[in-house]
């Protein structure tokens, strides 16, 4: 008498049938956890630039500097208004550290060069508070992360209007 090993049809099915009702409910759950870190990737990165906004602030009052530059790490970091600067390459460049180069990016480009692109003085972008530059000046400095670009929602602004005091925030509806 011939022995057979293996698994009839009807055992296949039951066990494909558990593994995609468990892959039902599991990838959901991935999919909100990859997105929640995103979002904590992007609120660490909102954490620095407010960092670096007081301590550029700090230091302009110390100095009396309420429009030009201070020297922070010896370079000179753009001040308006007693606040750093809403420029890129005169003053976030030097001033933001994130443990690795912010390349500037722009404004339209995905992200591919480092972990984190940058732009500033720019006047506005979709996704930020419509009431945030009624004057429509310059001074707005965004940061995204890599393999996104601004239009996906997912980015840290700072705003420097040069008469009030600055506004930081995260766009995160794309993250």
């Amino acid at each position: 008498m011939l022995k057979r090993n293996g698994f009839t049809l009807i055992e296949l099915v039951i066990v494909i049938v558990i593994v995609a009702i468990l892959a039902a409910i599991a990838v959901p759950k991935f999919v909100s956890l990859s997105r929640d870190a995103r979002i904590a990737a992007l609120e660490g990165v909102e954490a620095a630039v407010m960092s670096t906004s007081l301590l550029v602030e700090i230091k302009a009052k110390i100095e009396s500097v309420e429009d030009g530059t201070i020297k922070l790490n010896s370079d000179d970091v753009a001040v308006t208004n007693g606040y750093i600067s809403g420029h890129w390459n005169k003053a976030w460049r030097y001033a933001l550290d994130l443990g690795k180069e912010i390349a500037f990016t722009s404004v339209n480009s995905t992200c591919i060069k480092n972990d984190y692109c940058g732009v500033g003085n720019q006047r506005t972008v979709d996704g930020v508070p419509t009431d945030l530059n009624p004057g429509n000046v310059r001074g707005l400095v965004l940061i995204w992360a890599e393999g996104y670009r601004l239009s996906d929602l997912c980015y840290v602004y700072y705003f420097n209007s040069g008469s009030e005091k600055p506004i930081i925030g995260t766009v995160d509806e794309g993250c």
